[in-house]
């Protein structure tokens, strides 16, 4: 990709963000989107097909962006580590994620992938010993949780440090998974 490309694109997902902040993916246009980053309507249509496509490129991206920041991350002994290293992802990128995991309403998927994706990651670090067929159930309950509080976090303006949030995430979730192994035990 070259440089005009990249800017290209750098305008439309800005564009793109500023207008989540208002609005539905369903009420903008590429119209707006184009008049917004300031680049014509067939530039845009070499790019994407319509904002949906946008919307799920800028949200590939992300995920991308995120697993490829959290690889570089060293596990030490625990899980912790990498959680606190997303939670400052997250506050380095305060606009996109508060947008990406708040006011995108008509798109929920996007906050569970996005933390499915963080939770493989430490799964594949960390082995965490969770039965093959109780997995399934158990990844579902941490991403919701997960997600329920890292929302919660930001609604309120990263109150709490990112270690302490950090901190209880892990807590309640390897207090699950020691719930799951006593389950597999009986």
């Amino acid at each position: 990709m070259n440089q005009r490309e990249r800017l290209t694109k750098l305008l439309l997902k800005q564009s793109l963000i500023r207008l989540l902040k208002e609005k539905n993916i369903s009420q903008i246009s590429v119209k707006e989107l184009c008049s917004a980053a300031g680049i014509n309507r067939s530039t845009f249509y070499l790019h994407y097909a319509n904002a949906y496509d946008l919307l799920e490129h800028v949200e590939q991206e992300i995920i991308n962006n995120t697993s490829a920041y959290l690889d570089k991350i060293e596990a030490g002994n625990n899980g912790t580590t990498y959680i606190l290293a997303f939670l400052e992802y997250i506050k380095k990128d305060e606009e996109l994620f508060t947008v990406m995991l708040l006011t995108s309403n008509e798109n929920v998927l996007f906050p569970k992938r996005l933390l499915n994706e963080i939770l493989k990651n430490i799964d594949s670090q960390l082995q965490l010993n969770v039965p093959e067929r109780l997995k399934r159930y158990t990844y579902t309950y941490l991403v919701n949780g997960s997600l329920a509080i890292i929302q919660e976090w930001i609604q309120e303006g990263f109150i709490l440090s990112s270690n302490e949030l950090a901190e209880l995430i892990f807590s309640l979730a390897d207090h699950s998974l020691l719930a799951i192994t006593q389950l597999k035990e009986k």
